[in-house]
């Protein structure tokens, strides 16, 4: 997952602090009723982005299954006064152009359309619940806002085996108003089985020397409710 810190621009007016979140949405969370599906479904990306409003998520998804479609998984992010979304969908094949230009006339939102890699198939989404997870955590970080954290974090989640499932960022001004203070919290997470070097002590670790280097506090919690 990549979080861009070029979003902390789209802050509103009023508020102190600019948050972004991301979270990953269970596969076939949203299916089709229609009479329309058939066998000969066309994988797509979409991915819109528009004022925030009440409803946004559900009149998108509506679309989509209006078509005959289902949806997979999914991203969504706020970011200040503005809402992203990201959407992994299937539609028969016939439905795709008359979605997307539904897609594109949408008040408020600008949509782009997408043919995933495989395009058409016959193939549905895997079953998330096929995955057995091997590890979880919760990560938090507080401290000093420095160029490219994210990325250096992330970077260690990937490196060692860890999926990120969830993300949440915000930075604001530290009492005073002399330096910036960013906060992260999300959760990852390792399928089974692990691999033979996976090593969360060692995870751990890494996580507390960029801490360290970074002039903050980066912690990795084990959970067990999973």
């Amino acid at each position: 997952m990549i979080l861009s810190r070029a979003a902390t621009a789209l802050r509103k007016a009023t508020s102190p602090s600019s948050s972004r979140a991301f979270h990953s949405t269970p596969k076939s969370h949203y299916a089709s009723t229609s009479a329309t599906y058939n066998k000969k479904q066309t994988q797509l990306i979409i991915n819109a982005v528009g004022t925030d409003r009440l409803g946004i998520v559900h009149d998108m998804t509506k679309e989509v299954i209006d078509a005959g479609g289902n949806v997979g998984a999914s991203q969504a992010a706020k970011l200040g006064e503005y809402f992203s979304l990201m959407m992994l969908v299937e539609v028969p094949e016939t439905k795709v152009p008359s979605l997307k230009e539904r897609l594109e006339q949408m008040h408020d939102l600008s949509a782009s359309v997408c043919l995933t890699k495989d395009g058409a198939n016959d193939n549905t989404f895997a079953s998330s619940s096929s995955y057995t997870i091997g590890y979880k955590g919760e990560l938090t970080l507080e401290g000093a806002d420095n160029p490219g954290i994210v990325n250096k974090v992330t970077k260690i989640l990937s490196t060692n085996g860890l999926n990120i499932d969830s993300m949440e960022t915000s930075d604001e001004l530290a009492p005073g108003g002399s330096t910036v203070l960013f906060r992260m919290r999300g959760v990852a997470h390792a399928y089974e089985p692990l691999s033979a070097g996976f090593d969360v002590s060692k995870i751990k670790q890494e996580l507390a020397d960029l801490g360290d280097d970074l002039n903050c506090d980066i912690d990795l919690t084990d959970h067990t409710d999973f």
